[in-house]
């Protein structure tokens, strides 16, 4: 739904660090268990592209304040920079979203 190229283009860059958080952390998960995750849709996405952009930028802003969070009590120090890294991902994934919402206006 993106307006431009560009902006399709920087969305999709978005998308590959998120497979690429999924597979760091389904890789971390199941050395640490010996299980595969089962991960879970628990909510919609919204249908149209403002409200889209709305919606990630404030789950970016909460995933990196969750991502450090957790990287605070972790011992490994791998698995802690996994934490930091995809924090600092997320915010720059949420700097993007800002500023396409700001375009829209």
């Amino acid at each position: 739904m993106a307006p431009s190229p560009k902006e399709s283009e920087q969305i999709l860059e978005i998308r590959q660090d998120e497979i690429r958080h999924f597979q760091n952390f389904s890789q971390i998960y199941s050395n640490l268990t010996g299980n595969e995750p089962q991960p879970q849709v628990i909510e919609e996405c919204p249908n149209n592209y403002k409200n889209g952009l709305e919606f990630a930028f404030l789950d970016e802003q909460k995933t990196v304040d969750f991502y450090l969070g957790m990287a605070d009590y972790i011992a490994d120090i791998s698995i802690k920079n996994a934490f930091k890294r995809a924090a600092a991902d997320e915010q720059n994934h949420a700097v993007w979203f800002l500023y396409y919402l700001v375009k829209q206006k």
